[in-house]
């Protein structure tokens, strides 16, 4: 294909097509608007509409429920060793010292292993 001036006939461009060019440049289009979407998607808070993907405030909210199961389970540990020592002292039975436990059973067993 030339490219040439008006009146004058004069070729100012000349390019040549072939079918591996066209291939390529076909792939090299599909690469660039692949990458585009990618990083329309990736960089911009359109990622948010993307169904499971998790945003900021969930992974705060999620975060927050972790610390709050994490001070639940000690309270019921404590709840726990409360009843097991009231138990003790209805039966009769020596009590044990609350604090000491707790210190105890909060560092993992490795002695048990």
């Amino acid at each position: 294909m030339n490219i040439v001036k008006d009146g004058e006939q004069e070729p100012v461009r000349s390019f040549k097509f072939t079918r591996i060019g066209a291939i390529l440049a076909a792939i090299t289009t599909f690469v660039l608007i692949l990458g585009s979407l990618y990083a329309l998607i990736a960089l911009t808070p359109l990622r948010t509409t993307i169904p499971g993907y998790p945003d900021a405030h969930f992974r705060r909210e999620a975060v927050a429920n972790a610390i709050k199961i994490d001070s639940l389970e000690s309270a019921i540990t404590r709840w726990k060793l409360y009843s097991e020592n009231l138990s003790r002292v209805l039966a009769g039975d020596t009590t044990i010292n609350l604090d000491s436990l707790l210190v105890i059973r909060e560092v993992p067993d490795t002695l048990s292993k």
